[in-house]
């Protein structure tokens, strides 16, 4: 079955420059709203590939959409956490302003009522200078929002919630015709050492498919009880406490952004799209028995330097390059333009893994001569 990929003019870059070739795939603009009407209302198969297109998606489509019923409540952060929340978590929604009048009394995170690539996401708690809090989320703001768009990063309304604990992993899914989850990535997703790099480093292994496959599954056999869609593809981040996985944020419409989604291409040779096409699952069980246990794939994004002028400073890849074990994808952007260099899918082991974890992308930009 024809699967329909929607890009706009404010898409990131990394998703198009890596995606592998599938016979059943068409792109579209999105705002080919005549197209893009008649596709979702005949109820195709409909995948983005940035957070930019959400609006002109829930424009066209019907308000009595299951599609756009669920995108409205995953993307707004305070309908969603009272979707997915536990009875004894607490969330609350502030403006932008009355950052300074918090009252914090236990670790929590602070974030944009809709946000994107981790954007004035911020650990705070009793201790929090919350004058530099909001210098900072300022800055991060007007850096990013040259980027995104208020449909994707809003700057006055911000949710506080509790902080949840726990190793944080991501899964790409879809649910299939018969609203069936069909799991098609599993991520860790481990802190860096620099927290502005916060999506610096993704990795699958055969270990964490493992583990968290199966108990991803009961989550969203459970989710779409709400949900109640179909050929509805979703990009989604959890911690995971004891065996149970606690959902932060779940992206609609998509994979995991700037080629994160395509990294079980270039690490297993599985093609999200060709199984959101056919309406299948991948046979993990089968696939699985092929990889080496110690072996970790690494989606690994290339950020600029955040101290250093990138008007008179330029990347060194021959540096960077250095740090890496086998690179399986290298993809450049244009530095000048985007917020990061580059993307990498690598093979690593344990100990280098750690070790990319320690980068400062400050070491890695010189003096343009």
């Amino acid at each position: 079955m024809q699967v329909y990929l929607v890009k706009s003019a404010g898409s990131e870059s990394g998703t198009l420059e890596t995606i592998p070739e599938i016979e059943h795939l068409q792109l579209i603009e999105d705002n080919e709203l005549g197209t893009l009407e008649t596709i979702l209302n005949n109820q195709e198969k409909v995948c983005i590939i940035s957070e930019s297109s959400i609006a002109n998606i829930l424009n066209v489509l019907p308000k009595t959409s299951a599609r756009k019923k669920a995108i409205e409540v995953l993307k707004d952060k305070y309908l969603f956490r009272e979707l997915v929340k536990d009875d004894d978590f607490e969330i609350s929604q502030i403006d932008f302003r009355d950052i300074l009048k918090l009252n914090i009394i236990k670790k929590s995170i602070i974030k944009p009522l809709k946000g994107c690539f981790g954007t004035a996401v911020k650990v705070v708690d009793k201790n929090t200078d919350l004058n530099q809090l909001q210098n900072e989320i300022a800055s991060e703001l007007e850096r990013n929002g040259a980027v995104f768009s208020e449909n994707v990063l809003t700057s006055d309304k911000f949710i506080v919630e509790d902080y949840i604990e726990g190793q944080e992993y991501a899964v790409d899914m879809f649910y299939n015709s018969k609203g069936e989850p069909c799991i098609v990535n599993v991520f860790c997703h481990p802190e860096p050492k620099h927290e502005q790099y916060l999506h610096m480093v993704y990795f699958s292994s055969k270990p964490t498919f493992e583990f968290i496959l199966p108990i991803a599954k009961e989550f969203f056999r459970h989710l779409n009880d709400k949900l109640l869609v179909t050929d509805f593809p979703m990009h989604c981040e959890f911690k995971l406490m004891g065996t149970k996985l606690i959902s932060i944020e779940i992206n609609p419409m998509r994979f995991g952004g700037m080629g994160l989604g395509n990294m079980t291409y270039h690490a297993f040779n599985v093609n999200p799209y060709k199984y959101f096409s056919k309406d299948k699952e991948p046979d993990w069980t089968e696939i699985l028995k092929s990889i080496d246990e110690d072996s970790y794939y690494v989606h690994f994004i290339a950020y600029n330097s955040f101290s250093k002028d990138k008007t008179t400073n330029r990347p060194n890849l021959p540096k960077l390059r250095k740090e890496f074990t086998e690179i399986r994808l290298e993809q450049l952007f244009d530095y000048q333009k985007q917020l990061a260099f580059g993307i990498f899918c690598l093979r690593e082991n344990e100990q280098s893994l750690n070790r990319l974890l320690q980068i400062n992308f400050d070491d890695y930009f010189e003096p343009i001569l």
